[in-house]
């Protein structure tokens, strides 16, 4: 096993494709940090289409989230695309 430690770069989406459900919220509360961090506020949540168990995960914990300003299914150039979840964080 080897303990090296990557940085990865910042980015201002996450893709829940492969993860649980019970790993979600935490995810996700790790992913609004590191946009914070990082300066980012404007951020994409890609759960998939599916049975929307993902979804439906993904919006309750950015409801719930104090840092989060708003947020709406789709994108900003598409707000039709119903697989992913973008979200504005509090300036």
């Amino acid at each position: 096993m080897n303990d090296e430690v990557f940085e990865v770069p910042p980015s201002n989406s996450l893709d829940l494709h492969h993860f649980k459900p019970n790993e979600v919220k935490a995810l996700i509360d790790e992913f609004i940090w590191s946009c914070e961090q990082a300066g980012i506020r404007e951020a994409e949540i890609i759960h998939g289409k599916g049975t929307g168990n993902m979804r439906e995960l993904s919006h309750v914990v950015l409801k719930k989230h104090a840092k989060v300003k708003s947020f709406h299914l789709g994108g900003a150039e598409n707000s039709q695309n119903w697989g992913k979840t973008s979200f504005v964080l509090i300036v």
